[in-house]
């Protein structure tokens, strides 16, 4: 039997099928036919034993074309200059942010949250410096992907930084849950799942482009990166939910509560600095206070409250408002948010880089990791977060261990047997016929300063023979049983 083949109907020519796209295909079948897309790295070296050390332009632009779409997309030479304006302007902000911090430092105002907005604006110089190089030749792959990990980390980090804003803003108006373990184990979670999350994106940028996937695996990957950019996008919101928590009405508790606060910050002019020392001169003030002063929830900076706060020598400050640093913490979130939603469509559309769409286009990159940043950098520096958002450090190890004696209206053992032996000395001194005692009866002395009485100790009734001064009375019975307690005092004016 004869099998007859019609050569025009199974082999035809299609135009849109080129050389370049067999060359890949022959690669794939090669390599176990890995996810279009994959790979990219060991394409490269692999076209390089191929063709030398000078790819062709069609061959370099098929296989970016083939690529997973970015936010930004793959650079061009005709965007080296924007990414190098942008590197410039970042490096700016980095030496101002770094400036603010050590003339702070200098005057002993410690505001660490300085620093983490120093790194973070190298990490922007280095995003865009790289991507400036990898524009110049996109096939310089490790550049690109070191760039690719240095512009999408900046933007973690950022949110990580206005989230402790927005949290030391909380504690200001709630000082009792803003203190409590609860919360700040939930805070410290968070922190930990941006680990986490930085870990998942440095992954995500790297292992497609260095191994070969199976469409399967590849299709997973697809759905981590999707669940992170989401994750992303919540992690950016709780800024907003912590200044949302912070407009409800404090409790009675939160009222209470003692805090220790920067009183020796009298402005958040662009232009002013705290007076040398200030800070240092505070914490000696406490070696003098009560134990209970010393273990105040520290909070930043602010007058229009209704909180009673622990004061220094010193309670002159100037008109401090919040109102200007809760819109700084909104404006900035709703910036940072923009570009996180970005990213979050190019993620779900899950095209080649060649049919992305404009949320994948270099200009809206351009404007929220560029533009957008450089102007909350610009509401840090202008708005002085350094001295909003200053919270006291901690009191020295010294101050701390000092345990105050708290005041009691009873005298203890220790102190009546000294008064007791003093007072019977001096007794012994004075020679006055008109003293007379008799073992268990009272008698007055001529000017009734001293009596003599029968002292109650340990609940038996004892004659003695010495003068007892005679005590102020406090304030309820000595022997009343449910007395309230130094320690019930305590909790009742701080509520810790």
């Amino acid at each position: 039997m004869t099998t007859v083949v019609d050569f025009n109907n199974t082999l035809r020519f299609d135009p849109e099928y080129t050389a370049v796209e067999g060359l890949f295909n022959l690669i794939g079948h090669m390599k176990n036919n890995p996810a279009r897309g994959t790979g990219i790295a060991l394409l490269v070296d692999l076209i390089h034993n191929l063709s030398g050390p000078n790819i062709p332009p069609t061959i370099t632009k098929y296989a970016i074309g083939i690529q997973n779409n970015l936010f930004g997309g793959y650079p061009t030479p005709s965007q080296i200059a924007p990414n190098i304006v942008l590197t410039v302007l970042f490096f700016i902000i980095a030496i101002i942010h770094l400036a603010l911090f050590l003339i702070n430092f200098s005057r002993g105002h410690y505001f660490w949250i300085s620093l983490g907005w120093v790194i973070y604006s190298l990490m922007r110089v280095i995003g865009f410096g790289l991507r400036a190089i990898w524009a110049s030749d996109v096939t310089l792959l490790a550049i690109g992907l070191t760039s690719e990990v240095f512009s999408i980390i900046p933007s973690i980090v950022i949110v990580s930084l206005n989230l402790i804003l927005a949290q030391r803003l909380f504690t200001w108006r709630h000082p009792v849950g803003g203190s409590r373990k609860l919360f700040w184990s939930v805070m410290f979670a968070l922190y930990g799942v941006v680990i986490l999350l930085v870990g998942v994106v440095i992954s995500g940028s790297f292992i497609p482009y260095l191994h070969f996937l199976n469409q399967t695996t590849y299709d997973n990957f697809r759905i981590v990166i999707k669940s992170v950019s989401i994750l992303i996008i919540a992690y950016s919101l709780t800024a907003i939910a912590l200044i949302g928590l912070s407009f409800w009405l404090p409790t009675s508790k939160d009222e209470n509560l003692y805090t220790y606060q920067p009183w020796w910050i009298e402005s958040f002019s662009p232009f002013y600095f705290v007076e040398a020392g200030a800070a240092q001169r505070a914490e000696e003030t406490f070696m003098k206070r009560n134990h209970n002063h010393r273990h105040a929830v520290r909070v930043i900076a602010a007058t229009h409250h209704h909180y009673k706060m622990v004061k220094g020598l010193s309670n002159q400050r100037g008109d401090l408002s919040h109102n200007v640093s809760l819109l700084i913490i909104i404006v900035t979130t709703i910036l940072i948010l923009v570009g996180a939603i970005g990213r979050c469509i190019v993620t779900f559309q899950t095209n080649f880089n060649r049919d992305a769409g404009a949320a994948a286009k270099p200009i809206l990159m351009f404007v929220c990791w560029g533009i957008f940043e450089i102007i909350i950098n610009i509401l840090y520096i202008v708005g002085r977060v350094d001295l909003r958002f200053y919270r006291p450090d901690i009191l020295p190890a010294k101050v701390r261990a000092i345990i105050t004696a708290e005041q009691s209206y009873y005298p203890s053992d220790a102190e009546d047997e000294d008064d007791a032996s003093f007072e019977k000395e001096d007794f012994q001194h004075h020679e006055h016929d008109d003293y007379r005692h008799t073992e268990g009866e009272e008698e007055e002395s001529n000017d009734g300063e001293w009596n003599f009485v029968d002292v109650d100790v340990d609940g038996s009734s004892v004659s003695s023979s010495l003068p007892i001064k005679n005590h102020p009375q406090p304030p309820y019975p000595a022997k009343e049983k449910n007395r309230r307690s130094r320690d019930t005092d305590n909790d009742s004016e701080f509520n810790f």
